[in-house]
């Protein structure tokens, strides 16, 4: 973990592209968020600190620029003491994203929302995910019999499915098992050629960085067919 790690923050500042549509993201975030404490889970490289300094920035794995280290399954505050969790590409590593959603309904306050951008695999994205991203969707795999099934992996595996399949493709299971502990507040499909275009932390970046807004405008014009174009989901879950 820590050479992917010192891999992404080299990139990082050597791509102000890509800082570029990580603020953007972070922004959309900050538009969500309620007021009261804010962590970060899942911080890596501690990107979101710099736009947020008050928020508190976490992983499982220590870091120097962290202020706290756990497993977001067994968070360390005390129940209803967070106004907001912040997640950014975390949601698809959980071993059991069911069992974390209950742990973060404890340690939210009443109100308190968990907000996260993960991977959506639209018509389109799906076909550029598995061609130039190492990490895998994995669409058959029931998350709400988690208590039946043994959820054991490294915290850097992932499948990328996770999001569609709890809060879009089973919202039903979800709504069942959770219609009394959240709602949604915001369920968004977005980009479409900024962040795929960019090459992320993985590959090239295929345009120059004074597109950058023009794309974004295009993206705009574009958001009808978000169902078929997105590769990116924002969702915001708020404590009943």
């Amino acid at each position: 973990m820590q050479n992917t790690l010192a891999k992404h923050r080299e990139i990082w500042n050597k791509k102000p592209v890509l800082r570029e549509i990580y603020f953007d993201w972070y922004r959309m975030l900050a538009q969500n968020l309620v007021e009261g404490k804010t962590v970060e889970l899942g911080s890596g490289t501690g990107n979101f600190k710099e736009f947020m300094p008050q928020s508190v920035s976490s992983d499982i794995d220590p870091q120097p620029w962290l202020d706290k280290v756990f497993d977001a399954h067994k968070m360390p505050f005390r129940a209803g003491t967070i106004s907001n969790l912040v997640m950014i590409d975390v949601f698809h590593h959980l071993a059991d994203p069911v069992k974390f959603l209950h742990e973060a309904h404890r340690v939210l306050r009443k109100g308190g929302r968990i907000l996260m951008i993960e991977p959506y695999p639209s018509f389109f994205s799906i076909i550029i995910y598995k061609i130039f991203h190492p990490e895998p969707f994995f669409f058959n795999i029931d998350y709400f019999s988690a208590p039946k099934m043994k959820m054991i992996k490294k915290p850097w595996d992932s499948n990328q499915a996770i999001p569609y399949l709890i809060f879009f493709k089973n919202v039903k299971l979800f709504n069942k098992q959770f219609s009394k502990k959240y709602i949604f507040r915001r369920k968004e499909l977005f980009s479409f050629f900024t962040y795929p275009l960019s090459g992320g932390f993985d590959n090239k970046q295929l345009y120059p960085f004074f597109l950058k807004p023009f794309l974004s405008k295009a993206e705009e014009l574009f958001k009808p067919f978000s169902k078929w174009l997105a590769f990116r989901c924002l969702v915001v879950l708020e404590k009943l």
